[in-house]
């Protein structure tokens, strides 16, 4: 279920859609040092963060749906996470430019939250689920460095395989597609949330925390995982 497994061997472009502080383009540039990063965040205190971290890396201020690349520029694009905070109607059209700034032949890693049996334990849901003690407690922070704190930003869709596939149309081959975490990923999720928020993720227990998210989400349990990951090449 980690990005890094997929990114081709042979490829020497990256882009990573809603990259935030720029965490996955760091770890691949330090596996993988040949890679030319890229990434498109919307968050401009996060943007800040990744170009402080990687003044390297080619990191704009865009969203998905609008990407200022051109055709067929990456080897490799990534998008951990980040489909199911953009707005519905966006969907379709930020999978469509993905499409378009990756080279034929190249591949698409997607990975976002399954409408499985546990899909109600997602702890990023907590604002629909409890407002209040969202908008009490962790407005302020969570949605910290969006514009006006959007609403549709942070909405935690869940997809099913269908409507996954669905979405991204004519024009990939499906290479790959896995499940993934249970019960030790949404505890892992609420427990790391204030160590990152306070940009302290060098710790030992912010490692372990993390290594035991890694363990949960690499298992797979069908039906009931959080996770769904795709792995597409451009036709």
């Amino acid at each position: 279920m980690h990005p890094i497994r997929w990114i081709p061997s042979d490829a020497t472009s990256l882009l990573d859609i809603g990259c935030n502080a720029g965490e996955l383009l760091a770890y691949c540039g330090a596996v993988r040092p040949a890679l030319r990063l890229s990434g498109v965040e919307i968050n401009p205190a996060a943007l800040a963060k990744a170009r402080q971290n990687l003044p390297d890396a080619d990191l704009h201020g865009a969203g998905a749906e609008k990407l200022p690349f051109s055709d067929a520029n990456f080897d490799c694009v990534t998008c951990i996470e980040v489909l199911e905070h953009i707005p519905e109607k966006l969907r379709g059209q930020a999978l469509a430019e993905m499409r378009r700034v990756v080279r034929p032949g190249g591949r698409l890693v997607l990975r976002v939250p399954h409408a499985g049996l546990f899909a109600f334990l997602d702890s990023n849901n907590l604002r629909f689920r409890a407002p209040r003690l969202y908008n009490g407690l962790l407005k302020n922070g969570r949605d910290a460095g969006y514009a006006g704190g959007s609403e549709d930003v942070v909405w935690h869709h869940h997809f099913t395989m269908e409507e996954l596939h669905e979405l991204l149309g004519e024009g990939w081959e499906l290479e790959s597609s896995r499940t993934g975490g249970l019960l030790l990923f949404p505890i892992s999720d609420i427990a790391l949330w204030p160590f990152y928020r306070l940009q302290r993720t060098n710790n030992r227990l912010y490692r372990a925390l993390q290594r035991i998210a890694d363990f949960d989400i690499g298992c797979d349990y069908g039906r009931a995982s959080l996770d769904i990951l795709l792995v597409l090449r451009r036709i």
